[in-house]
């Protein structure tokens, strides 16, 4: 009996073995793409996060206030650098935006480009292009991280309290994405019910 068992140890202990590594590989995994979510949600925006505002002015001295708005107003904001090929190619989409903003009338709108370069290259890049927005710099550099825009492009909309209501990293040429940014400045939330009321029919 002992001899029989001695014999199929080595198997035994194989096949453990292998059933280990395979439980530990896919807790590696799960461990691995939380990790992912995890930077993700700290390093990108999303939407239902919340951005301090700030007073800054435009490229034209024109004092502004980012991350609030008026009544139940919106803003939009196109952060780019100069040197960023996907922003040179996400223009014609940002100035769509712009134009069809200009005709919304149901919510105020206020759309700012938000340029990470220096004012100099800013304001040669805003002459060459033809901006039609006017154009701002963050007055601090943390604002850059706190408003997850290190990467560029980005495109965010922000509701009257600073809270993204959307938000698009990356390049924008597609009709659907673009129809997407005007449907979110339009959207708004549902009024909310207290509990154990009844709407009013």
């Amino acid at each position: 009996m002992m001899d029989r068992i001695s014999k199929h140890l080595p198997v035994l202990a194989l096949t453990v073995a292998a059933a280990l590594v395979v439980v530990l590989s896919l807790r590696v995994r799960d461990l691995n793409e939380s990790y992912a979510r995890v930077y993700e949600r700290a390093t990108r925006p999303y939407a239902g996060m919340f951005v301090p505002t700030f007073r800054t002015q435009t490229l034209d001295g024109i004092p502004v206030t980012v991350g609030e708005a008026p009544g139940e107003g919106r803003q939009v904001l196109f952060v780019f650098t100069a040197t960023c090929p996907y922003c040179r190619s996400t223009l014609p989409a940002w100035q769509e935006i712009q134009a069809a903003l200009d005709t919304v009338r149901s919510v105020p709108v206020a759309v700012y480009g938000v340029s990470l370069d220096s004012v100099e290259v800013t304001r040669r890049y805003v002459a060459e292009h033809r901006l039609p927005y006017p154009v701002v710099h963050f007055p601090e550099d943390k604002l850059v991280a706190i408003y997850r825009a290190g990467t560029v492009p980005l495109t965010l909309v922000l509701d009257e309290n600073g809270r993204t209501i959307h938000s698009r990293l990356g390049e924008m040429t597609s009709r659907e994405a673009i129809d997407s940014v005007l449907a979110m400045v339009r959207w708004k939330p549902e009024p909310q019910t207290a509990p154990g009321a009844t709407a009013a029919r």
